[in-house]
């Protein structure tokens, strides 16, 4: 069962983005199943990874309104053979928007989360400001 991290901090441009990817590539590179979702719309821990906005054509944002899931929109073995990432895109900043009605909006990446749980070693989750 995967250990889940998340790198949070209220301030912008202290170092999560950068804290993620190295963290998740750290731990790939040690051969633990690793798992990084992007959960800020600038997507630069997607682009950091070397994936494109073209690449990935289920984000982080389909997952949230319902459209995939969890496992249907990882990208695997990026940059190494235990690396899997669900990018995000521009369009993740319209997600709160568009879960304001849903009353279990609180746990919807929670969910999402525990779907693939078993699969990973570990979660990194790059949050957004």
């Amino acid at each position: 069962m995967a250990r889940i991290i998340a790198i949070a901090n209220q301030k912008g441009g202290v170092g999560k983005t950068t804290t993620a990817v190295n963290l998740a590539a750290s731990l790939a590179a040690a051969e633990q199943r690793t798992l990084l979702i992007d959960a800020d719309p600038q997507g630069n821990a997607t682009s950091g990874l070397g994936l494109q906005k073209e690449q990935v054509p289920l984000s982080l944002y389909d997952v949230l309104v319902g459209n995939s899931d969890l496992r249907s929109s990882r990208q695997t073995h990026v940059q190494f053979e235990k690396l899997d990432v669900v990018g995000a895109t521009p369009d993740l900043a319209a997600a709160e928007v568009e879960l304001v009605d849903r009353s279990d909006r609180d746990h919807v990446m929670r969910e999402a989360v525990e779907s693939l749980r078993p699969d990973y070693e570990f979660v990194i989750i790059d949050c957004p400001p």
